[in-house]
């Protein structure tokens, strides 16, 4: 029993020190995720903007290469490989999100970004490393309708006519005073 306890505790320990050896500076930041999906109208395109980030002390540039290996009948990339530079957070991944007019109200869609670190090889070869998955869900929501109600016509109505009346006695106003100034300067030159 006690063999068993130290055995635990002995393995405990192994794994935190192989965890701790092998933290990744490299991570994803994404907008959307399981639970929080992308919401999105039939026939509507819409670009999600995902951010690589490579911070740490050790870190060092790395090359990735993001693929969509889920949902690219709806997602693609704008750029495959990536430059992701020692201690910074905001490398830009673009993907474009298009859901066909035809896609059911409610329809739920599935995208996962793999990013992996790309190293050259010999004679030109290239070596996949360490590699990621961000996972996000794209939800076909309905278009809110557009709200043309009785109050808001009879408004545009009312705001409407005010103007025309207001208009309308600008003119008369110019007119009564143009006669008032005619009818003035014809008495004016009668009485000279």
């Amino acid at each position: 029993m006690k063999n068993k306890k130290i055995f635990s505790i002995g393995m405990i320990l192994v794994l935190a020190i192989l965890a701790t050896s092998t933290v990744l500076a490299f991570g994803v930041s994404s907008p959307y995720w399981k639970g929080n999906p992308l919401t999105i109208y039939p026939g509507e395109t819409k670009t999600v903007k995902m951010s690589y980030q490579n911070m740490g002390e050790d870190a060092e540039d790395l090359n990735v290469r993001a693929e969509i290996t889920k949902g690219n009948e709806i997602a693609s990339l704008n750029q495959q490989d990536y430059l992701v530079a020692t201690n910074t957070k905001n490398t830009e991944v673009e993907i474009t999100v298009s859901v066909p007019a035809s896609a059911g109200i409610g329809t739920q869609y599935e995208v996962t970004l793999t990013s992996r670190t790309v190293t050259p090889g010999a004679e030109g070869g290239v070596g996949l490393g360490i590699g990621m998955d961000t996972t996000f869900d794209v939800l076909v929501a309905e278009r809110p309708p557009v709200t043309t109600t009785q109050e808001t016509l009879a408004e545009e109505a009312t705001g409407t006519n005010n103007v025309i009346i207001f208009v309308l006695l600008a003119v008369i106003i110019v007119a009564i005073v143009l006669l008032v100034i005619i009818k003035a300067r014809k008495k004016a030159k009668k009485n000279k």
